[in-house]
């Protein structure tokens, strides 16, 4: 037997070991604060692009947009019946300013003098306000206010329905919350089923548009924009799991449907007066 190599051998491995055992040590070595702070600067000047468009994204959309949503206030004199939502101004003449929000956020069986609806703007000024078209179908509807000394911003339409992985943020009044503002991605478009006491309430049949925006319960109503700051669709649901006050996904009726509503009723976006 030659012990002699066979001790070599066994050498050479334990040597082997040793090294590898060094290298396993350096990989699992601790970074030193300057080591987080270097790659913490090489991250921002990597991505400093990316970084300030989203800021500016977000700016316009919590100092400009913001102010074309509404909060809508719906109340039954004759009854407890009452609900909120939010609401886009989207259209305005030489009296009014127009509205659109969802049916089911507005809708009472039996339309009366009883019941009443407010719109509050991004400053707290409250507006008596009128109902002038509705759809279960579409699950949309239209009030309209008086106008009053301040002035008012409207929103664009986007031309077209925004293409899956896109940008897209939602803004609205979710459970009085003022000022509540999301971001995400389109995620697909589909048919999705809402649970609804009555067809004339919710009876949307055609695709609609979904986003990975997380929302709070009671943003029906509220609007999905791209990175124009064009509208692009209608809150009208979205799935809650459990017991969870807070969305995965969200559910909007998207432009392109938004505006056949409009046709369907023969309404104008054009001024009128």
């Amino acid at each position: 037997m030659d012990i002699e190599g066979d001790i070599m051998k066994k050498v050479i491995t334990v040597i082997m070991l040793f090294f590898l055992s060094l290298s396993i040590v350096a990989c699992h070595e601790e970074k030193t604060y300057d080591d987080l702070y270097l790659e913490y600067l090489t991250h921002i000047e990597n991505n400093e692009l990316n970084y300030q468009s989203s800021i500016d994204y977000f700016n316009h959309l919590s100092q400009e947009v913001i102010k074309s949503v509404v909060l809508v206030e719906k109340i039954v004199q004759t009854s407890s019946e009452s609900s909120t939502g939010s609401g886009v101004l989207f259209k305005s003449d030489a009296n009014y300013y127009y509205i659109l929000t969802n049916n089911h956020v507005i809708y009472s069986e039996i339309v009366s003098d009883s019941t009443i609806y407010t719109i509050s703007d991004f400053q707290g000024n409250e507006y008596d306000a009128e109902l002038i078209e509705q759809s279960g179908d579409y699950d949309l509807a239209i009030l309209r206010i008086e106008r009053g000394p301040l002035d008012l911003p409207i929103i664009e339409f986007a031309p077209s329905n925004p293409l899956v992985y896109e940008k897209m943020a939602v803004l609205g009044y979710p459970g009085y919350q003022i000022n509540a503002i999301s971001l995400g991605n389109v995620v697909d478009y589909a048919f999705i089923e809402v649970e609804s006491t009555s067809f004339d309430v919710i009876n949307v049949l055609f695709d609609v548009l979904i986003s990975d925006v997380p929302v709070k319960s009671g943003s029906s109503g509220s609007v999905s924009v791209n990175d124009q700051f064009q509208l692009v669709g209608i809150v009208y649901a979205g799935n809650f799991k459990d017991t969870s006050t807070t969305s995965e996904y969200t559910f909007s009726i998207p432009v392109e449907k938004v505006l056949e509503f409009f046709q369907l009723k023969q309404f104008s976006l054009e001024d009128n007066s």
